[in-house]
């Protein structure tokens, strides 16, 4: 009976540990919406309310940032992809505008646009609590 116990806690404890690491994170945000995803930001700053943000979509595997025109607004988008959109500029000309903007996708892979969270606190907590239950449990 304890074995039993000892197997599910074990395994709930490396679904909890494995589970945050394996998440992946873009920055998503569109900036006709909000104010603070403009083109260009120090993601460092402290004062920068943008965040990591898990992505909802099927097999997500890249970031991409968007910039362009849109609604006749030029603006920023910030999105997960399944697919790879590479990193591309095209000079668009607007018959009813008097200058040529320039529409760029730019895709991203790496930490820093997409890392998996590193081990929080709350994690390091939970295993700590579960191998003190786990040694109680052991000695009944």
């Amino acid at each position: 009976m304890i074995e039993k116990y000892q197997l599910l806690l074990g395994t709930f404890c490396l679904v909890t540990l494995f589970g945050t690491g394996f998440a992946f994170n873009c920055y998503q945000c569109d900036s006709t919406l909000d104010s603070n995803c403009q083109e260009n930001w120090d993601h460092s700053l402290s004062y920068n309310r943008q965040k990591y943000q898990p992505c909802n979509l099927w097999n997500a595997k890249f970031c991409i940032k968007a910039t362009g025109m849109w609604g006749g607004v030029v603006g920023t988008h910030r999105f997960c992809s399944s697919r790879d959109l590479g990193d591309q500029c095209q000079d668009i000309w607007f018959p009813d505008h008097d200058r040529m903007y320039r529409a760029c996708v730019y895709t991203c892979t790496a930490d820093g646009c997409n890392g998996a969270k590193s081990w929080s606190s709350g994690s390091v907590i939970f295993i700590a609590l579960f191998s003190a239950l786990l040694a109680v449990v052991r000695q009944l």
